[in-house]
């Protein structure tokens, strides 16, 4: 088979993977099923959408964003920014777009003779490999409450301004990011909302003495938990103080068991009386909304920020393994038993993303080269050293050292490969070279060593 990929997504994450492809020459299909570049940020964002990480941070590091951003942009500069990031590179010239993915199959049991790709047009095609970058904020997740809520019910992936709301009185199911925005623009269009809270969040400022806080999770290697939580905690204090004098519960959950919420307008509107807090829904009767602490409210329209279901419709059953709704997979990235299927982006970090994904696109690329030599998954050998996991949620630090030590893991089997005569120093070594070039230190080494009488 002509080795031949297949990249799925042209986002943030799908176009790092593409970069990363492109620099080590693997030939590939990108395909992104809606008709523009920038995937969620394209198609999936409010009008006033600005990123909770700061520019230096969230850019790709072969690709600073432009000096004159400010320090948090907006959503349409985060277009642009991801639009000129593929001119720059010639990486839009490859993209197929409106080509929706309806079905993926492996050739064998293991993937190792590739994959086959079936588009919406019923075309059929053969890859090496798959790349699946199309995302996890999507599927949109709606509870279910009993009784019916008879006005008007947006999620907040469909809402893009102001004139989607149907009258002035708005209540926001949910307390991330995107329902704490809502929350504010409502309260600033109508002069007063609502928002409905089932348990309490972790809010960070986006400032803290004038740093933006995503800076403070920043370094490439491995953080202790405590000492992170006791970073993040400070932040809280700083500039959060008391829960209680806004109106809220506190969290009792771990600061990094949930997504961190990085918002400073709810609290500052919450003060002024803008927006009020109401408890879960019990119940719905007409446009009346019971609460859980039996009080109720008068609603034009629900705004529901209650996140995304993990779903792959195009993977087939028992590909994968799942574990309360999502998928175990090493290092965030290969599936258990299958090679040549890799998952870019399936995870949340608490900062900025640009290194991140760059250095895992990087770490996918270079599996890949390695994959053709070997006769058993690259995700099989990597997990000596990381185990499945289902979990998404993480720090940057820990998210970078994982792509760092998935890099020294490879190219370690490339250089055993070489001593053993299996294949030259420039297919696979060589071309595994990019910005970061660590040293390997013994510590890594005793389980590649382990690993060597596995490779054939």
């Amino acid at each position: 088979m002509t080795r031949r990929y297949c990249i799925i997504g042209a986002g943030y994450t799908g176009l790092a993977v593409a970069k990363a492809y492109t620099d080590l020459g693997l030939d590939y299909d990108h395909i992104e099923a809606t008709d523009a570049i920038g995937g969620n940020w394209s198609h999936g964002v409010y009008d006033s959408t600005y990123l909770i990480s700061s520019k230096d941070i969230t850019g790709y590091p072969d690709y600073p964003m432009p000096e004159h951003y400010p320090d948090f942009p907006s959503a349409a500069q985060m277009r642009d920014y991801l639009r000129g990031f593929a001119a720059e590179f010639g990486l839009d010239r490859r993209i197929e777009f409106d080509t929706l993915v309806t079905d993926i199959a492996p050739l064998d049991d293991s993937g190792l003779a590739g994959w086959r790709v079936t588009v919406a047009d019923g075309t059929v095609r053969e890859y090496a490999g798959v790349v699946i970058a199309n995302g996890h904020y999507w599927d949109v997740n709606i509870p279910s409450y009993p009784g019916e809520f008879t006005g008007q019910q947006i999620h907040s992936k469909n809402y893009k301004r102001p004139s989607d709301f149907q009258g002035s009185r708005v209540l926001v199911v949910g307390a991330g990011n995107s329902g704490c925005d809502l929350a504010v623009e409502a309260a600033t269009t109508f002069g007063a909302s609502e928002i409905s809270l089932r348990r309490g969040y972790w809010f960070i400022p986006k400032y803290v003495l004038g740093v933006p806080s995503g800076k403070f999770d920043i370094g490439s290697v491995p953080v202790p938990k405590v000492v992170q939580e006791a970073v993040f905690r400070s932040i809280i204090a700083i500039g959060m103080g008391s829960f209680a004098s806004f109106g809220l519960d506190k969290p009792q959950h771990g600061i990094f068991d949930q997504d961190l919420v990085v918002n400073q307008q709810l609290p500052y509107f919450l003060k002024h009386g803008r927006i009020a807090v109401r408890p879960e829904i019990a119940r719905f009767d007409g446009h009346t909304v019971h609460f859980v602490d039996g009080t109720s409210g008068e609603y034009d329209s629900i705004v529901w920020a209650t996140g995304f279901r993990t779903t792959f419709p195009f993977l087939r059953d028992g590909l994968l393994e799942w574990e309360q709704g999502q998928p175990k997979l090493v290092a965030h990235t290969f599936a258990p038993g299958l090679a040549n299927l890799s998952f870019a982006g399936l995870v949340a970090p608490r900062s900025g993303a640009g290194m991140l994904l760059m250095n895992s696109a990087r770490l996918l690329a270079e599996a890949a080269l390695l994959q053709q030599r070997l006769h058993t998954p690259v995700g099989d050998l990597y997990t000596r050293v990381s185990k499945p996991s289902a979990r998404i949620l993480a720090g940057g630090p820990e998210l970078r050292w994982e792509a760092r030590r998935g890099r020294w893991l490879l190219r370690a089997m490339a250089e055993l490969l070489i001593l053993r005569g299996l294949v030259t120093g420039s297919s696979v070594a060589a071309q595994a070279n990019s910005v970061e070039k660590p040293g390997l230190p013994v510590s890594v080494l005793r389980p590649i060593l382990a690993l060597s009488r596995r490779i054939a």
